[in-house]
């Protein structure tokens, strides 16, 4: 949907209609295509990069207290498998 992922242009156009009929005058109806353009141009980028970050990034926080960022202290080594030296 405009290039970009349906869910997150739907959120775009409530927030940004909302805000347009709440203020009901120019400035905010102003403010309301500026947050609107601009949403719509970082969902484009976003989903070039991975078509689905939106969904990816929710289950990431769902689980994010599951997996830990990195790994823990007392992990063997042999476990550990480094792509890069350090």
């Amino acid at each position: 949907m405009m290039g970009a992922e349906r869910e997150n242009i739907i959120i775009l156009v409530v927030l940004a209609g909302w805000l347009a009929f709440a203020g009901k005058d120019f400035p905010s109806c102003l403010i309301a295509g500026v947050i609107f353009i601009v949403g719509q141009q970082a969902s484009k980028v976003a989903a070039k990069a991975d078509p689905c970050a939106t969904k990816i990034f929710r289950e990431s926080l769902q689980y994010q207290g599951f997996y830990a960022a990195r790994e823990k202290i007392n992990t063997p080594k042999s476990i550990i498998k480094r792509t890069r030296k350090l």
